[in-house]
């Protein structure tokens, strides 16, 4: 891939060193640029000069119109697009397009983008901020890269130094102390069939725990417990996942309960690329949110920053279903409802993993695109053992603004050769991301109390 490099002077010499062995944190002449010509999170505070602006704390007030506890209101709604890219003219974006962008606008001839002016509405509360400059002269990789130590409450490494740094600050990226939200997903077929995946999420995020700190960590990235409600095949299906900051120490941790077994039961395989039911198999389970879990069966490159357009403030796109539009004009038959959804130039940063010799996984390679100023995975590329493009990826971020965090739903994901696609979590409902339950709810034993009722 031909990069436009706009790579930060002070991490190009940082990657000089020889990332597989760089374990140690940054030094403090480093740290210090953070809040200063870098953002808390390691963002070039700096605009671009024309099309992107600089970051100047996100979007930390709540528009007119908005209530608190309701739905949320667009910020930018009186915007127009400035341009539209489409089949016909994608070439001359190019170098602003993924692999898999381009491929949809091949396969599918009627996808467009609509481009809208770029916002950083990114925020970031100043005791993440803290913990992300503490997290920078101090947090560390394993020796292996599969885990973090000494990182508590924020970003772990700001100012990456390697490839699996990055893709552990995305997974450990600020979206809240959790959520408890209902939740609906479409898989739509090439042939004109579709099937709607629903249910209860309760989550927390004990990483991200405001009155905690590092002595009193859990280890634990995510809690998290899923009941469905449909299809109505697994109706009643109730899944629990624990998830640590170090897999070498303890691996993912998941049980299941399904109705017709009657009993609560381990799942070991709820992880790496076995099919997740939640999108009928179109994905894999650690696509969610386009990569979780452990990164250990891949090497990790950081390639560098890129200027792309990518989706961004989300807000039409996230409330059109509860505003009325019903979920087949959402999710249409060749892709999702360009109309409805905004696209931004912004800087990401490229995470390519090549799957390792030694492991196995239905992605020989896979390509991801991480925002500077949040660190989430805002679209993934995927390609199977042959090397050839097979999947693409995208998701929706809005800021909450009265919770001072990102989130990303209607996770959006496109087989390139069969011409199938699924939309989990396409609906935001009211809620806030904050946690509702304590770590003794995340058990065995309350998953069985929620099969008996």
């Amino acid at each position: 891939m031909n990069l436009k490099r706009t790579v930060l002077a002070s991490s190009i010499a940082l990657f000089a060193l020889n990332a597989t062995s760089a374990l140690a944190a940054v030094t403090e002449e480093e740290a210090a640029k953070l809040g200063k010509e870098l953002t808390p999170f390691g963002a070039e505070r700096a605009g671009n000069g024309s099309d992107i602006p600089e970051w100047t704390g996100g979007l930390t007030s709540a528009p007119a119109g908005y209530t608190a506890g309701g739905q949320l209101v667009d910020p930018f709604a009186d915007e127009k697009p400035l341009y539209t890219v489409t089949a016909e003219n994608y070439k001359e974006y190019g170098d602003l397009l993924s692999d898999g962008q381009k491929a949809l606008f091949e396969k599918k001839p009627t996808f467009k983008m609509n481009v809208y002016p770029t916002h950083r509405t990114a925020p970031i509360p100043d005791w993440i901020a803290k913990n992300t400059y503490s997290n920078a002269l101090n947090a560390q990789l394993t020796p292996d890269g599969n885990g973090v130590t000494d990182a508590y409450g924020g970003i772990p490494f700001p100012i990456p130094q390697n490839g699996k740094e990055a893709i552990w600050n995305h997974t450990l990226r600020w979206y809240g102390e959790g959520k408890d939200a209902t939740y609906e997903s479409a898989t739509i077929y090439a042939n004109g069939s579709r099937t709607i995946t629903a249910g209860q999420l309760i989550e927390t995020y004990p990483y991200y725990y405001k009155e905690g700190d590092l002595n009193t960590f859990n280890g634990n990235i995510i809690h998290l417990m899923l009941e469905y409600s449909l299809p109505t095949r697994r109706k009643g299906e109730v899944t629990l996942v624990r998830d640590p900051v170090n897999a070498n120490e303890e691996p993912r941790q998941a049980w299941q309960y399904i109705p017709g077994q009657r009993r609560v039961r381990r799942a070991p395989t709820i992880a790496f690329d076995t099919p997740d039911p939640g999108s009928n198999g179109l994905t894999t389970y650690d696509q969610a949110f386009m990569f979780n879990g452990s990164p250990e069966r891949f090497n990790w490159e950081l390639i560098g920053k890129k200027e792309m357009l990518v989706p961004y403030n989300s807000y039409k796109f996230l409330t059109a279903h509860s505003k009325g539009t019903p979920m087949e004009e959402i999710a249409q038959a060749e892709h999702t409802n360009t109309d409805l959804e905004r696209w931004e130039k912004h800087r990401v940063w490229v995470v390519e993993a090549t799957l390792r010799e030694d492991s196995r996984h239905i992605y020989g390679k896979r390509r991801f695109y991480l925002d500077e100023d949040s660190w989430f995975a805002l679209m993934a590329d995927m390609y199977d053992g042959r090397g050839e493009l097979w999947r693409y990826g995208h998701s929706h971020p809005v800021a909450l603004y009265a919770d001072g965090n990102i989130i990303a739903r209607a996770l959006t994901n496109y087989d390139l050769q069969s011409g199938d696609y699924a939309m989990q979590e396409y609906d935001v409902i009211p809620y806030s991301t904050v946690a509702t339950k304590d770590d003794s709810f995340y058990t065995p034993q309350q998953v069985r109390q929620m099969a008996r009722r």
